[in-house]
C-alpha cells in the first residue's frame, strides 16, 4: 500500500532531514505548505525548530490551522509532531508571551527550569529517555535509549496518560506523547541514529494498519 505522507512546511526548518529519514525507511514524503497537500495526505508530519509564537503565526498565515484540525481531529489522520511540532500541538505556549496553540493535546508549553539548577539552555545533545511499557513509538527499542534534543521549552501535560516517555535534565520533562492518532517527540528522531529510525519505523508501521475509529 502506497501512503501519501506530507511534511508540513511552516518555515521552521529541519524539514529535509526528516524527509531523508523517512525515505531511508522506504517511503516517499512530500514537503509542502499547501492546504490541498494536507487534505490529500494519509499521514502528516509536523517537524520544526524555532519559536512557538512564530510557528503558530506562520501556520495561521498559510491557512493551515483549520486544514490540520479537519485532517487530524475530524478525519483522524495519523500525525507525528517533532520538537517544535510537538509543542504546537498543545493548547497554549508561553514563549515570547502567551499564544494559543493548535489545541490537539491537553498540554501547555513552558520554559525548562533546568537553568535554575545551573544547567545550560537550550538543552542540546544526547540524553536517555524512559519509555512507557505500552508505547507504540518505542516498540522494539531497548530500555533507556538515548536520543538527540535541542530545546528550551517543554510540554506540561494535564493528562499524564498521554505521556509516552520522559527525560531528565535538571528535572523530569515529557520526551514523547501518544494519544489516539496523534504522536509526538520532543527529541529529533531524524538525528537520533538507529533508535530514532526505529521510532519513525514504528510510527509508519502503526500508520499502515491504522483505520480511523480503531485507535
Amino acid at each position: 500500500m502506497s501512503l501519501k505522507i506530507t511534511i508540513i512546511d511552516y518555515e521552521a526548518g529541519n524539514l529535509r532531514n526528516i524527509q531523508k529519514a523517512i525515505e531511508h525507511l522506504g517511503y516517499k514524503a512530500l514537503i509542502s505548505k499547501q492546504i490541498n497537500a494536507v487534505e490529500e495526505a494519509d499521514i502528516l508530519v509536523l517537524p520544526g525548530v524555532g519559536a512557538f509564537h512564530s510557528g503558530m503565526n506562520v501556520l495561521e498565515g498559510l491557512g493551515l490551522i483549520e486544514a490540520l484540525r479537519k485532517a487530524v481531529i475530524k478525519n483522524r489522520k495519523p500525525l507525528l509532531g517533532v520538537c517544535l511540532g510537538m509543542q504546537l500541538l498543545g493548547r497554549e505556549g508561553h514563549e515570547g508571551g502567551k499564544r494559543a496553540g493548535l489545541g490537539f493535546l491537553p498540554m501547555t508549553i513552558h520554559r525548562l527550569q533546568s537553568d535554575k539548577k545551573g544547567l545550560r539552555l537550550p538543552h542540546i545533545g544526547w540524553d536517555n529517555v524512559v519509555a512507557s511499557d505500552h508505547s507504540v513509538l518505542f516498540s522494539e527499542i531497548p530500555k533507556d535509549p538515548d536520543f538527540y534534543f535541542v530545546h528550551s521549552y517543554q510540554a506540561v501535560c494535564e493528562d499524564e496518560s498521554i505521556i509516552a516517555a520522559t527525560c531528565e535534565y535538571g528535572h523530569r520533562f515529557v520526551a514523547a506523547v501518544e494519544k489516539d492518532n496523534i504522536f509526538a517527540t520532543q527529541f529529533h528522531p531524524e538525528k537520533s541514529q538507529r533508535y530514532g529510525l526505529q521510532v519513525l519505523k514504528n510510527f509508519m508501521n502503526y500508520c499502515k494498519t491504522y483505520k480511523p475509529g480503531n485507535d
